[in-house]
């Protein structure tokens, strides 16, 4: 933010600055051309550039004769003087005046205007040394300087760095002046005292860098005591407010600290409580503040009158206070007046136009006015109702109706707006609308007429209790024009091919506009990266005398100076290594001075995330030098850094933790379990911390320590990161390892020790891949394990889990991720873990997901569907095989049997799944707990709805509404997934209620269906919602271990829940 707000400031600067120096050249160039008639007749100049003199020398070695009356002599060499040159130098072989050709005071005119134009002399003067057979031309001057590097010294905040530097509005590249250092002085100054610091002390030094034609400045700061508020007075005779009050609401506490905001935020608080009592008009100014150095104390002085008691009401119609404060804008502006208050007619007569009253009228009038009470009444007739129920579009070929319906505003009634839109205006204005897009696209002699119809009654001639409107609109479209002639002239024959090998207009296609301002664009964008920043590109057009259907079009280009780069000064760098910045910048010396490619180079700078701040800007920007010098000025970050931050999630469903499994209780004979296996309607609190440390070694590697805790989750994980793996800027590497202890499920806890090597590609910007190569220990509580007892020893074994893994991300979502409207965004991730690389276990997953995101309905709806689907197979044994619960077919049959360890299987359900579910309780079961297990296979398909949002009082149109419907399962077993589609209900339900035996038996294999309703607040950090979910056809499942008493267990019929909601941030998907 803060290299944002030193170069806003800056660039305003060089733009006034650039000014002052045309204007300055322009003036010495109209001086040089008054010499015009003295040169000829042999006399010096006049003074050129701010009083110094262009004086004709004489040299009292040689002969008293004047330079100006050597006209004609043979001129053997041209030296500088002051300015100096690099042999590579452009600007002295465009000099008029050359060696070796006769001495001509109209070239050695231009010559001076040429060298004074580039913006490198002060001042200039010429003089000359006669030699034998000739003459010596020699050019002095006085170089200007320009502005280097601005740093503040003693003060260590990063956001005051920034405001003290914008706040001496000296930006690098621009001309230095000794003036603007101590104006800059003043306004730290200035600024140290709107942030409270009233007796600072400032100084300033300054160090020449004649190599580089550069004045570097250094203030060096002490800010002193932050002033505190003290005495408040309040003058005026109709205040309202105790002096008590007065400062208890404008939050003007003695003794508080003072900065820039206090008396704006006063000022705007205490407004805001006169106008809750509805003294509109009540103006509340700051007088005088004054500091008090003895006391360290600031005194203010405010003039108050709460003004008039002013009531608005409503004639005619019923509007909520509420919505009448969103309409009327006097509240908001705190006074009365004409314009005000025909924008309050505006408002609510738009307003009453969108509940279908098209014809209504509004007028106004105030009463009471100069007294102690004042009224303003908005009357209005609202007309009949009436409903949009048709908008026609006819004789348009060329274009779709979809494309014209884009840029209409009258629409028909939908199911957001009941009554539609229309109105005399927006329909005239559709039609020009309409006309301009043909117009622009060579239709000169495009038409549209309009045609409205209002009927009270149906076309079967029953009454109707609304008018229904009909808009038409008859579009003559007449002859198109084409493209005649397409001519290029200005471009150097160099670049001429070039040029035109951009161009999208061809002679003979339809005529576009549109077409020829991208081609303008185009060749814009392309002169300024090869250095012409002063190109100027007109175009022309004129209709053929011959053929009035074709329309002749050239683009006249002035290049101007072509620009290059001469040096790049970089600075600011203490601990990064230089080549790490090399590798980031796109301009080099000799290169043409591409102003793209040095946005771009600040952009990179910025990515690899080790600078606050990055200044980019050219030397020199109000000369016309062929070569100019690039500064790149950077302010390392931190290299500590320190983050932290809170969150909570509310669902249903959420695993009760700390409590011992159902399965331990009864081996314990514990009683209660205080256990369920739909878990509980709860908030899931947890905090982060990061700690990370960049910069490593001078590189952009970094170090960092992610941890979060919570009811659910601990986290701890050490990451090293090279986000240039081998110097390619395309692939990033980390090395990560640590420790997580998560309950995301009602039916387990488990930890896991884990460390991972990556790869991340990104070929280009909407694909990533991940390759990594994993390890990791996975180990599940049994005191919270909620399977069959007999099974609890096994599964709660620790297990070793390794192998590779690829990651496929594709991201075309738009205009962002978090609101996408446009675009998809797909996912695969599989992984191979197997005993050949370490691991105890072997089985392989593939993971994949779609999304889509369709917007219609004129852009206000969009429709969002996911797709999730899920593999997972095991090979080798079952360490499962002969235990008690899985003898026999129960191998097979109860899914807690799976030879995949329960960490590692497939879960679905929760906010961003099934929402029918709990987080992660959807698919099969335990047959003796009823606790949700995974399986191997999954499908989520989940379908959104997305409505734009209506203005709502207190809130805006901040929140908006979702209609969703989501349907899948979890499946025991791969063949299951796609036979299960077309099942709606539970299968063989009648053997799910059997709990006779000691071990259950239900089939899980089918689709369950969800709809519900969700609620999406927007926040700069995504949208907070709020969903609730109905589950069409829940399951039942055996329970055969629970308590009811302290005395025997009593098996029953379990059953999922019908509702639950979930409350979280960012969108599904």
């Amino acid at each position: 933010m803060g290299g944002f707000l030193r170069q806003f400031g800056r660039g305003r600067t060089t733009e006034l600055r650039a000014r002052r120096e045309r204007w300055r050249i322009v003036m010495a160039a109209g001086l040089l051309l008054l010499t015009s008639f003295a040169l000829a007749q042999g006399q010096p100049p006049p003074n050129v550039a701010g009083g110094s003199s262009i004086p004709a020398t004489q040299t009292p070695e040689q002969t008293k004769a004047t330079v100006w009356q050597w006209k004609g002599l043979y001129v053997s060499r041209i030296e500088f003087q002051g300015v100096t040159f690099d042999k590579a130098d452009r600007l002295p072989g465009e000099l008029a005046q050359k060696a070796g050709e006769a001495l001509d005071p109209e070239k050695v005119r231009a010559s001076i205007r040429r060298l004074f134009a580039s913006g490198r002399y002060r001042d200039i003067a010429v003089r000359g040394v006669r030699q034998q057979g000739g003459m010596v031309l020699i050019f002095a001057g006085t170089p200007r300087y320009f502005v280097g590097r601005v740093t503040i010294d003693g003060v260590k905040s990063e956001r005051l760095v920034s405001l003290l530097e914008f706040a001496t509005k000296l930006s690098p590249g621009t001309d230095f002046t000794e003036s603007e250092v101590a104006a800059g002085k003043e306004g730290i100054e200035q600024i140290l005292q709107q942030q409270g610091y009233y007796e600072p002390k400032v100084s300033s030094k300054t160090e020449t860098d004649a190599a580089n034609e550069q004045v570097n400045v250094t203030y060096t700061v002490t800010i002193g005591k932050q002033a505190r508020i003290g005495e408040v007075i309040i003058v005026g005779t109709d205040v309202g407010l105790t002096p008590a009050e007065f400062r208890k609401k404008g939050k003007l506490k003695t003794g508080s600290k003072v900065n820039r905001d206090t008396t704006s935020n006063a000022l705007s608080r205490l407004r805001k409580q006169y106008q809750k009592k509805d003294h509109l008009e009540a103006t509340v100014t700051l007088q005088k503040q004054s500091y008090d150095a003895s006391n360290d104390e600031v005194d203010y002085e405010f003039q108050v009158n709460e003004g008039p008691l002013v009531k608005v009401s409503v004639e005619g119609t019923k509007l909520s206070k509420s919505r009448l404060r969103l309409l009327v804008p006097i509240y908001e502006e705190g006074t009365i007046d004409n314009d005000l208050l025909n924008e309050g007619i505006h408002n609510i007569r738009d307003y009453l136009q969108q509940q279908g009253y098209f014809d209504a009228k509004v007028q106004v009038r105030v009463t009471g006015q100069e007294m102690s009470a004042e009224n303003v009444v908005f009357s209005v007739d609202r007309g009949s109702k009436h409903k949009v129920v048709a908008v026609d579009l006819k004789g348009n070929h060329y274009f779709s109706d979809d494309l014209l319906r884009e840029r209409m505003q009258v629409q028909k009634a939908n199911l957001y707006q009941r009554s539609g839109r229309y109105s005399p205006t927006l329909v005239a204005a559709d039609a020009n609308a309409i006309k301009a897009l043909y117009r622009a696209n060579g239709f000169d002699e495009a038409k549209v007429t309009t045609q409205v119809r209002d009927a009270d009654s149906a076309p079967n001639g029953v009454s109707v209790k609304k008018g229904q409107i009909r808009v038409i609109y008859t579009i003559e479209e007449g002859p198109q024009q084409t493209f005649g002639a397409v001519d290029l002239t200005g471009v150097d024959k160099s670049r001429e091919q070039a040029v035109r090998a951009l161009m999208n207009s061809r002679s003979g296609q339809p005529f576009s506009l549109v077409t020829l301002s991208g081609d303008r664009d185009t060749l814009l964008e392309y002169y300024l990266s090869k250095g012409f920043d002063q190109v100027k590109i007109e175009i022309r057009q004129q209709k053929e005398t011959a053929n009035p259907n074709k329309t002749d079009v050239a683009l006249n280009v002035t290049e101007g100076q072509q620009v290059f780069v001469n040096k790049v000064l970089l600075s600011g760098i203490v601990h990064t290594r230089p080549s790490v910045v090399n590798e980031q910048i796109l301009v080099h010396p000799e290169d043409p001075l591409n102003q793209t490619a040095l946005l771009e180079t600040q952009r990179n700078l910025y990515n690899i995330a080790l600078f606050n701040e990055v200044v980019a800007a050219v030397q020199n920007p109000a000369g016309d030098a062929p070569e100019k010098n690039v500064l790149i000025q950077l302010t390392e970050a931190k290299r500590w850094n320190v983050t932290y931050g809170f969150g909570i999630e509310a669902q249903t469903g959420t695993p009760t933790s700390g409590t011992i499994s159902e399965a331990s209780c009864i081996q314990l004979h514990l009683n209660p379990c205080n256990v369920t296996q739909e878990g509980k309607a709860a908030v899931s609190p947890r905090v982060t911390l990061d700690v990370s440390r960049i910069n490593l070694r001078g590189t952009d590697d970094s170090l960092t320590l992610h941890s979060a805790y919570g009811l659910l989750e601990q986290v701890a994980i050490l990451t090293l990161q090279n986000p240039h793996f081998l110097g390619n800027p395309k692939w990033a590497g980390a090395i990560s390892g640590g420790y997580s202890n998560v309950q995301d499920i009602t039916t387990f806890a488990s930890s896991t020790l884990q460390g991972d090597f990556r790869l991340t590609q990104k070929p280009q910007r909407k694909d990533t891949f991940i390759y990594d190569f994993q390890y990791r220990r996975v180990k599940v509580d049994p005191n919270s394990l909620q399977v069959s007892a007999d099974l609890i020893p096994l599964l709660s074994q620790p297990v070793r889990v390794g192998g590779p893994g690829i990651t496929w991300f594709h991201d075309t979502r738009s205009p962002s991720p978090l609101d996408a409207v446009k675009g998809t965004y797909s996912t695969i991730q599989m992984f191979l873990a197997s005993s050949k690389f370490g691991s105890q276990t072997d089985f392989w997953k593939v993971d994949g997901s779609n999304a889509t995101y369709y917007r219609f309905g004129h852009g206000k709806y969009v429709f969002a569907r996911n797709t999730r689907i899920g593999y997972e197979r095991a090979w080798g044994a079952n360490p499962n095989i002969g235990n008690d619960a899985c003898l026999g077919i129960l191998l097979k049959t109860n899914p807690s049997c799976n030879a995949i360890p329960l960490p590692e299987r497939l879960y679905a359900g929760g906010a961003n799944s099934l929402r029918g579910f709990g987080i992660n309780a959807a698919g099969p079961r335990d047959l003796q707990t009823g606790y949700p297990v995974g399986g191997t296979a999954a499908f989520v398909n989940t379908f959104e709805f997305r409505m734009p949002a209506p203005t709502l009082p207190y809130v805006g149109n901040n929140v908006s509404f979702v209609l969703f419907h989501d349907m899948g399962n979890v499946f025991q077993n791969p063949g299951d997934m796609f036979p299960s589609f077309l099942h709606l209900t539970q299968p063989d339900k009648q053997t799910c209620e059997n709990v006779s035996g000691e071990v259950g038996t239900c089939n899980f294999n089918y689709f369950s269906h969800d709809v519900g309703l969700g609620a999406r607040y927007k926040t700069p950090v995504g949208p907070i919602r709020l969903d609730f979910s109905y589950n069409l056809n829940p399951p039942i499942y055996p329970v055969i271990f629970v308590f009811s008493d302290s005395n025997h267990t009593t098996p029953y019929v379990g059953a999922a829940s019908h509702f639950n909601f979930f409350f979280s941030i960012g969108q599904s998907f």
